[in-house]
């Protein structure tokens, strides 16, 4: 990169440290509490644009999936994300928030009662805090591959540089500081990406070239839907059944997504904020980026491409490592002077706001969920310096672990993301929709989930199976497991139940606790409200999706109709969800 590349990189750190620093003074009051939910005054637009920077941490992961798939290849998460997104914005996002916590692992202590209660919320928060420091050492390898072509940095020149950027106004700004910071950099993100989609179309020939250049090499590789046989219709079933329980993964619908509906204006703004988010994460992030990676298509050959499908065709380069496919894009095309630098900062930002953001959610779970249990009598300033050291320490912990071991924990995360976190989801509908789940099955899932998992996955040989096998196995023996402990054990306390329900009005199976607890306020939908809402979602996303793909491979007719049901169908949410419930 030349000296003005390097100014404009330089510009988007000390853009992204003054807005963090910004806020010092807002995020130091209200104690812990304030610093990790922001005092609770999030709008539901910086929540949307915040959530969806989180999701963002590079857009070189969305060109390698076009590249390698085609345009099918984002249906690996569109088919569990058009089900879960639609799902907690219109189910868990107000129960997030009304309960009034800052945690999701603090939920444990609300909802179960006991010395094993606190006991199961201190294994979840470790396990949660475990789950942080691995994605961000994922992240940043993932970041480190991505910019090779253009800035060949180590993982710990990234964290050193970079990382200390963004530690030092995540200290300072707290959540409030990293969600306004998040906008700023996804704008960039955005903008950088979309001006390079429009510079690169002309340089490579045109649209109509490179779409017929990579038909002739890939005729299938337009495909908008699957199933193909690289994604089989089980594989799709699968994601599908998964995306109904996302509610409860750690880096879905839980984690740093359910931190900042905790930390909405009140139950309206979580709710708006996460439909705002579903357009923005599903389609309007994906589109300069889904257009990268068809003129990638048309470019560039993969070692998994020579083994299905043949040599590179004359002209194609082939790519030692698919994750490259967005910097050798970029060193493909004639850009003006400065502009790789603003490409290399539209990536730096996406990195930086999902750094930030799991920085910030792993303190919190060690500051509310243990420092705060053994000193809750700490005067407000202290636990800002409480929070402000955790915050430094997790960093420096987080780091030293991606710099010494990032390069095998690859493999770990996409087993966890993957498959140990399957063991997890159902305890998004059981804590919530059924009164008798109970503390002991919390625990189950915790402490039986990585090895139940180990076993079925390696030692039976599962991983060497079609995708569906394993994780469709592994879902039964999860719901087998956490539905048959609960019956064999003690249920919670009427006085814990009743009190739960108070505080989160929950759906589902809680008629006598329902009775007990009085009437819900003024408004509350039904559960059969909430099926028909959620029917509705999942169809306008759908419609969504469906809209975004065929924009890309001329499919004028799928593009209109697509397009037609999400503006329909998401009118008539909004106006059922948040209009009708004002």
């Amino acid at each position: 990169m030349a000296l003005i590349d390097w100014i404009v990189v330089a510009a988007l750190c000390g853009l992204s440290l003054a807005v963090g620093l910004h806020f010092t003074r807002r995020a130091g009051r209200g104690g812990a509490s304030g610093y990790f939910t922001g005092n609770r005054s999030l709008a539901w637009w910086a929540i949307g644009l915040s959530n969806t920077a989180t999701y963002s941490s590079g857009g070189g992961a969305f060109v390698m999936l076009v590249l390698v798939f085609g345009l099918t290849g984002n249906w690996f998460w569109w088919g569990a994300w058009i089900i879960w997104m639609p799902l907690v914005a219109i189910i868990w996002a107000r129960m997030w928030r009304r309960m009034q916590i800052v945690t999701t692992a603090e939920l444990i202590t609300l909802r179960y009662g006991g010395k094993p209660a606190l006991l199961a919320r201190k294994v979840y928060a470790f396990l949660l805090f475990s789950i942080a420091v691995l994605v961000i050492g994922y992240i940043t390898g993932f970041f480190a591959k991505t910019i090779k072509p253009l800035l060949p940095l180590s993982e710990a020149q990234i964290l050193l540089i970079f990382g200390g950027v963004v530690v030092v106004y995540t200290i300072f700004g707290g959540l409030v500081g990293v969600v306004f910071t998040d906008i700023v950099q996804f704008s960039i993100f955005l903008t950088g990406n979309l001006v390079f989609f429009l510079l690169a179309v002309p340089q490579h020939g045109g649209w109509s070239a490179i779409i017929a250049r990579a038909q002739a090499a890939r005729p299938d590789v337009l495909q908008q839907v699957p199933p193909t046989p690289l994604i089989p219709a089980l594989t799709l079933a699968m994601l599908v059944v998964q995306g109904l329980f996302f509610a409860g993964s750690p880096t879905a619908g839980e984690g740093m997504t359910a931190q900042r509906f905790m930390a909405a204006k009140n139950e309206r703004h979580a709710m708006a904020g996460q439909l705002f988010n579903s357009f923005l994460a599903l389609s309007l992030r994906t589109i300069p980026l889904i257009g990268l990676g068809v003129i990638a298509f048309s470019l560039f050959w993969t070692r998994d491409l020579v083994t299905q499908a043949g040599a590179a065709p004359p002209g194609f380069k082939l790519l030692a490592d698919p994750t490259y496919a967005w910097g050798e894009l970029v060193r493909a095309t004639r850009l003006p002077p400065g502009f790789i630098g603003l490409l290399v900062a539209s990536e730096l930002a996406a990195f930086m706001s999902s750094l930030s953001s799991l920085i910030n959610w792993g303190s919190s779970l060690v500051v509310n969920d243990f420092y705060r249990a053994l000193r809750p009598g700490d005067p407000p300033r202290r636990q800002i310096t409480v929070s402000r050291l955790t915050t430094l320490a997790l960093f420096l912990f987080a780091a030293f672990v991606s710099i010494f071991w990032v390069k095998g924990m690859v493999s770990w995360f996409l087993f966890i993301n993957s498959v140990m976190v399957i063991f997890l989801l159902p305890l998004s509908w059981l804590r919530f929709f059924w009164w008798r789940f109970n503390v002991w099955g919390e625990l189950a899932a915790f402490v039986l989930g990585l090895p139940l998992s180990i076993l079925v996955w390696f030692v039976l040989g599962y991983d060497k199976k079609p995708f569906w096998i394993g994780t469709g196995f592994l879902f039964l023996l999860s719901f087998a497991v956490l539905i048959t402990v609960p019956l064999l054990t003690p249920a919670e306390s009427r006085e814990t139940l009743v009190g739960f329900y108070r505080k989160c009005r929950p759906p589902g199976l809680w008629k006598g606790i329902r009775e007990e607890a009085g009437p819900p306020p003024e408004g509350e939908p039904s559960t059969g409200h909430l099926v028909v809402d959620s029917a509705v979602g999942i169809a306008a996303c759908l419609g969504l999706v469906l809209a975004t793909n065929a924009l890309f491979a001329g499919s004028w007719g799928t593009a209109a109709a697509g397009g037609t049901v999400f503006i329909v169908l998401g009118s008539l949410l909004l106006r059922r969800v948040l209009i009708k419930s004002s």
